[in-house]
């Protein structure tokens, strides 16, 4: 089963260089990441500085490298550097088993 962490942040600078930010991080994290699976960045239509995104990983330890590798360091030290704000939640979890013969991905 994967690993899947959500976030939603909130984000405070200007929005279009914040967005060139988090698909650079994504593109780093998805070249250099063993255990990632994938990893999608939304805009929120409503509140354009909201970006949702999800991140799809082998499993929970390949969560915990991802977050104590050097990527996510670099992401919130371009945040800061920029004088960007962010503020996240986020909520992961072991994607449910489907039921038998369906398959829905």
């Amino acid at each position: 089963m994967s690993y899947v962490v959500h976030v939603t942040a909130v984000v405070e600078g200007d929005l279009d260089q914040i967005e060139i930010l988090m698909n650079d991080y994504r593109c780093k994290c998805l070249e250099k990441q063993i255990g990632m699976e994938q990893f999608f960045v939304c805009r929120s239509v409503e509140q354009k500085n909201v970006f949702l995104y999800t991140q799809v990983f082998t499993d929970q330890a390949a969560h915990k490298v991802h977050l104590e590798g050097e990527d996510p360091k670099w992401f919130f030290e371009q945040m800061s550097e920029n004088k960007f704000e962010f503020q996240g939640q986020w909520v992961a979890g072991t994607e449910i088993d489907s039921s038998a013969g369906h398959v829905l991905n």
